[in-house]
């Protein structure tokens, strides 16, 4: 057949082609597939105008090279009847599909996951889903039938006999978060990392599976339960905490393996009775998407906390049951990092200014008297700024809520519209350009793909030409534009804004980026370590925005590093701190002759994990999109791959002790091109296992591993985070011009 980079088809397979696709819409995308394979479109292209993954637009190219029209057919699994994982399928359609699309279509969404068009539209019509309509409220079809509005995932269990359940309830109106659903990045991320691991959570000696097929991605079928009698509800909802620990809420026991003579209401909740049609684990993930939608930060560190429990199964001895429980209220909620306090001194005006915008803007939406508790200023002081951040622009009213009695409260939030900064992220692979308002909305996003031979002046000119046109479409939004980040591989000199020789670049040197580009646009430019960056947009975008000491971890072509401590952005003398790649080097003593840190080649993640997977005979396109394809065979369990991301991920895990030792942080956030949605897993487990073994202070010290809002976006939506920063971050400056 064809290589997956030679595209010439004779005419008959052509006709074959149209003809095998004809009349049937569930092929409409595998056929595209090709058709952009043979106009010479590249992955990336061809899978943001089919709304669909990139590693599948390789997949199906990479079967219909190696099998033709056959290649195109769905493949049934092995040894089980095709039963549809209704959970999975909805945790699917909640997870949403790759920008710029923001909704899965029908269409898309079965050529996805391998269904056919009529069978997810019974599935959607089951759990009454409207196509494009994630807000409203979902029913789970479990017997009595459990409708959840906004629902929290509080305990899940699985035994090695078969019987497993799950513990919700619906938030309290006072949680209601004030921030809005997590972005369709995020989503992506944290369903397929979870997902991965939920398969990990169920005891090694369970019985047979009940028949559910899970509909994504060529990974085997969901071991959650089996429909054999389990331990006694009875017995087992007395002895779950969350019969007293939860006192006052409705709380609903999904059951897996029970039997059904024994369903009704005990322990203080009701019972509910899973069909064949929902496993256990998907419907754990399900929830999870669920909290991602109506309150994201607290989602955060519960389904971290589960992905944790679910890892340590991998090790646990056979039999051992899985359980894990959420932790009470007061605990879930993430250690915040301090704010300044005000100061009242009429000429710190501008510093309390920005002290209310920074609030807020954590927050999400607060009223005057939790800005005044929160901040130090006086009642007075709140509303004489806030009514100047109201009539400027900065700040707008939010929906009143009622705290009990007395007139409801009227919170205030950040407005999108006030401002908005271009992040610039400059890549050896790949030059990305946003443009982002204050909230943190890409509003324009635009690529250009390089090599590193690509001349340094065209790239530039590049930048200045999307500039300049994503500002004048941005309408009334540009009028209010602050400035330029530009987020770039180190070692660089921010002070005079100069790369200084790049890995992997030849043709930039010393290249003056900030100074030529700021010249071209007479516009107000940063220059910022990528990493850095990252760990910016994460601060005021993100997973770190409730956190004052974390690490961001940068994978893709290389390895790096930025740190958030003390409540403020950790830089060095010269923009260089968080060398990743030395201190990996020192880490397992890779060293030269005379003590000096070599090159450690899996901090070049992306080439090193093909490269191991090559060696290891998993075969590969030779084309752009090889890295992607080790992901897709990972994906689909082909051990040579796992093994490949899994021992690159184990060396980078070093790198990463040594920054937790270094920085004594909690957090680590791990994101960039290198972690896909599919693999995302593989990377966190080994840095996580890492990082809570190794450390000195291991003991006294857990370290939350957690994956980027951001994604692969980090760096470029970070650029334009760094303006922000720079523009509205409260800070007191000494006699010396130092911040404090």
């Amino acid at each position: 057949m064809h290589k997956p980079n030679t595209w010439s088809l004779t005419e008959q397979e052509l006709a074959d082609l149209l003809a095998w696709a004809e009349g049937r819409q569930d092929r409409a995308v595998r056929l595209k597939i090709v058709q952009d394979a043979m106009a010479g479109l590249s992955v990336s292209r061809s899978a943001q105008s089919l709304g669909v993954s990139r590693p599948t637009v390789t997949a199906w190219r990479q079967r219909y090279a190696a099998q033709g029209l056959a290649g195109l057919e769905h493949r049934p699994r092995s040894g089980r009847p095709t039963r549809i994982d209704e959970a999975d399928v909805m945790a699917a359609t909640l997870a949403g599909p790759p920008p710029p699309q923001c909704a899965w279509s029908a269409r898309a969404l079965a050529d996805h996951l391998g269904l056919s068009h009529t069978a997810l539209g019974r599935v959607w019509q089951r759990w009454h889903i409207k196509p494009g309509v994630l807000d409203s409220a979902v029913v789970l079809p479990v017997e009595p039938p459990l409708p959840c509005h906004r629902p929290e995932l509080l305990a899940a269990g699985a035994y090695a006999d078969g019987g497993s359940y799950v513990v919700v309830a619906e938030a309290p109106p006072t949680t209601r978060s004030r921030v809005g659903a997590a972005a369709a990045e995020e989503r992506q991320m944290r369903f397929a990392a979870l997902t991965a691991v939920m398969r990990q959570a169920q005891p090694k000696s369970a019985g047979g599976p009940d028949g559910v097929q899970r509909a994504p991605r060529g990974g085997q079928p969901d071991t959650g339960h089996a429909h054999e009698p389990g331990p006694n509800p009875r017995a087992s909802a007395a002895s779950l905490p969350f019969v007293g620990r939860w006192a006052g809420r409705r709380i609903h026991l999904i059951t897996w393996g029970y039997p059904d003579g024994s369903k009704g209401v005990f322990g203080g909740a009701q019972q509910h009775i899973a069909p064949t049609s929902m496993s256990w684990s998907a419907t754990v993930c399900l929830m999870g998407q669920l909290e991602l939608h109506h309150q994201p930060q607290r989602a955060r560190v519960a389904l971290d906390t589960l992905a944790d429990t679910a890892r340590a199964m991998s090790e646990a001895a056979p039999g051992t049951p899985f359980r894990w429980l959420r932790e009470s209220r007061g605990e879930a909620v993430p250690r915040h990092r301090a704010v300044h306090r005000a100061f009242d001194q009429m000429e710190l005006g501008s510093f309390n200014e920005k002290l209310v915008i920074e609030v807020v803007r954590v927050a999400g939406s607060l009223s005057r008297v939790e800005i005044a508790q929160r901040t130090g200023l006086t009642p007075q002081a709140v509303s004489r700024i806030t009514r100047n951040l109201l009539t400027t622009g900065f700040l707008e009213e939010d929906e009143r809520r009622s705290t009990g009695k007395g007139k409801p409260r009227v919170p205030l939030k950040l407005r999108p519209n006030a401002a908005c900064a271009i992040g610039i992220h400059v890549d050896p692979e790949k030059i990305t350009h946003v443009l982002v308002d204050l909230c943190g909305n890409v509003r324009d996003r635009r690529c250009l793909a390089v090599t590193p031979d690509s001349d340094p002046r065209s790239c530039l000119g590049w930048m200045a030409r999307t500039t300049t046109e994503a500002i004048g479409s941005a309408g009334p939004l540009g009028a209010k534009f602050l400035g330029v980040g530009v987020a770039a591989p180190g070692p660089l000199d921010t002070h005079e804004g100069v790369l200084l020789n790049p890995p992997l670049w030849s043709k930039w040197g010393e290249f003056p980026l900030r100074a030529e580009l700021s010249r071209m646009l007479g516009l107000p430019t940063l220059l910022e370590k990528d990493a850095t960056a990252a760990a910016i947009g994460e601060q005021w975008l993100g997973a770190g925005e409730s956190s004052a000491d974390f690490v961001y971890l940068y994978l893709g072509a290389g390895a790096g590093s930025g740190a958030f401590l003390n409540g403020d952005v950790y830089r060095g003398a010269t923009g260089n701190a968080g060398e990743f790649g030395e201190l990996t080097a020192y880490a397992l003593d890779r060293l030269t002759a005379e003590g000096g840190p070599v090159m450690v080649p899996e901090c070049a993640p992306m080439s090193a994990v093909v490269a191991r997977a090559a060696e290891a005979g998993l075969p590969l396109p030779d084309n752009e999109a090889v890295y992607d394809a080790v992901c897709s065979a990972a994906a689909a369990g082909d051990v040579r791959a796992v093994d490949a991301i899994r021992g690159v991920a184990r060396v980078v895990a070093r790198g990463a002790v040594a920054m937790t030792d270094l920085y004594d942080i909690d957090l680590v956030i791990v994101g960039g091109p290198a972690v896909l949605p599919e693999v995302a897993e593989l990377y966190l487990s080994e840095i996580s296992r890492a990082v809570n073994r190794f450390p000195v202070a291991s003991r006294v010290r857990t370290v939350r591993v957690t994956c980027s809002t951001l994604s692969a976006s980090a760096a470029a939506v970070g650029a334009a985070a760094g303006v922000f920063h720079m523009t509205f971050a409260p800070r007191l400056r000494t006699h010396n011009g130092v911040g404090v």
